[in-house]
């Protein structure tokens, strides 16, 4: 018998950060990671966005634990890498994923640009359709989407602001 989507036990943990909170949502029955959140302006602001892919509880999952602590571990310089079975793609086209799986592929420290990532998923004129994939990706920092950049080497966009685009790639320079 398979779960409705309405009917899914949703649970959050919030992550400390150098640059304020994140936040992980995740379903407790199958576990399924449903989003990663970045920093926003304050704590009020990032519990409105977790409102907004349901009623989610604080949480203690297992799993959605250790994965806080792959985030908590990745801003001390560890570089991380998705665990795939956990990531709910629901939704997403396989050239979505494809853009998405490409991008976890970028060595920490360094960038892409959006021409990369599409010659590496065989479309090499689909630049502009990787940027939209990325600006749609629900796992930020685990599918590391700031690590794209134009082909001219300016940042382009990120969901969490161009600033935080710039420090996070700065940090994983640092540290690699």
């Amino acid at each position: 018998m398979r779960t409705n989507e309405s009917e899914q036990t949703l649970g959050y943990v919030l992550i400390p950060s150098p640059f304020r909170e994140v936040a992980i949502v995740y379903c407790e029955k199958p576990f399924l990671l449903k989003k990663v959140f970045l920093p926003r302006a304050n704590r009020q602001r990032l519990l409105e966005a977790i409102a907004g892919v349901g009623k989610a509880k604080p949480g203690s999952h297992p799993k959605a634990l250790s994965v806080a602590e792959t985030v908590k571990e990745y801003f001390n310089g560890k570089p991380l890498q998705p665990n795939w079975k956990y990531l709910d793609m629901k939704g997403l086209t396989a050239l979505q994923k494809s853009v998405l799986r490409a991008t976890a592929d970028i060595p920490f420290g360094t960038v892409r640009s959006y021409k990369e990532i599409a010659e590496a998923i065989r479309r090499p004129r689909a630049y502009r359709f990787v940027g939209t994939a990325l600006a749609n990706n629900p796992f930020p920092l685990l599918i590391p989407c700031h690590r794209v950049i134009r082909s001219d080497a300016s940042l382009g966009q990120f969901g969490g602001g161009a600033d935080l685009k710039r420090k996070l790639i700065e940090r994983e320079t640092r540290m690699r």
